[in-house]
């Protein structure tokens, strides 16, 4: 197994629990139904950045739930093709109002538009957590991938980490190399955010994995999108606090949340 010798962690968990100890991130909100096992008013709390991604700003608002609790939103981009006048309104007329910038580019998506103009503000690195990645249409979920991919070049995340947040789990690009993932914060398992249910799939090429703390480890084991083998369905075991990943070349790392596990087994 290839590798610099560089073990890269991970500890996403930290921001989903809406602690104090979360490192600076922004919580960039898609167009996307908001529900399920995500707990928006920790993310809202423990982030840096709030941003909404055009029809993500109608979406944050229309909950059920929301008598102003998210009002404090700072800035809407895209094309604006699906931003509710009413909505615009209501963002723009806070104590401290939304920023909204409007681009026309059609080469690029509303997601990308908001991920450049982070990179672009904060040129230093900062991570991203896009809520509402992975939903809907299959070829927008295509096109999430085939941008976190993008977005994410550097081998050592320079410009920050990128996470795609759904209802239901989370998914970010392990680059080729070692990874550690801290998947339990807590001795409490009522705390932690993550369910059991874990997935490494191959993107862009064929890689070689080994993996340590799951149910059906692997060593050496080759993975391929279309024609090969792909290591999906696979379980956390109970007592792992780390899942540890190499890997020959860049994987999809996803796991389950724990609100939503024991919903389907399979």
């Amino acid at each position: 197994m290839a590798s610099n010798g560089v073990v890269v962690e991970w500890r996403p968990a930290q921001m989903l629990q809406g602690r104090d100890v979360a490192p600076d991130f922004a919580l960039l909100i898609l167009n996307q139904p908001l529900r399920n096992g995500v707990n928006l008013r920790k993310l809202w709390r423990s982030s840096s950045l709030r941003i909404a991604a055009d029809g993500g700003a109608n979406r944050l608002h229309e909950l059920s739930s929301f008598q102003g609790k998210f009002s404090n939103l700072q800035v809407i981009i895209g094309d604006l093709d699906s931003l509710k006048p009413s909505v615009r309104d209501f963002y723009t007329s806070q104590p401290t109002p939304a920023r909204i910038i409007q681009e026309a580019d059609q080469d690029s998506t509303d997601f990308g538009k908001a991920v450049n103009w982070i990179r672009n503000k904060h040129p230093g690195g900062m991570d991203i957590v896009a809520l509402g990645g992975i939903g809907g249409r299959v070829d927008q979920g295509i096109r999430q991938l085939h941008e976190m991919y993008m977005f994410q070049q550097d081998p050592s995340y320079a410009a920050g980490r990128l996470y795609l947040l759904s209802g239901s789990s989370m998914t970010f690009l392990l680059k080729t190399g070692s990874h550690h993932i801290r998947v339990r914060e807590d001795e409490d398992n009522e705390a932690n955010v993550f369910g059991k249910h874990v997935g490494i799939i191959p993107l862009r090429e064929p890689s070689r994995i080994t993996t340590r703390g799951l149910k059906w480890d692997v060593t050496d084991w080759e993975t391929e999108l279309a024609g090969g083998k792909l290591s999906t369905s696979n379980h956390v075991l109970p007592e792992t606090r780390w899942v540890k990943v190499e890997t020959t070349k860049d994987v999809l790392f996803t796991i389950s949340l724990a609100k939503v596990d024991g919903e389907d087994d399979a």
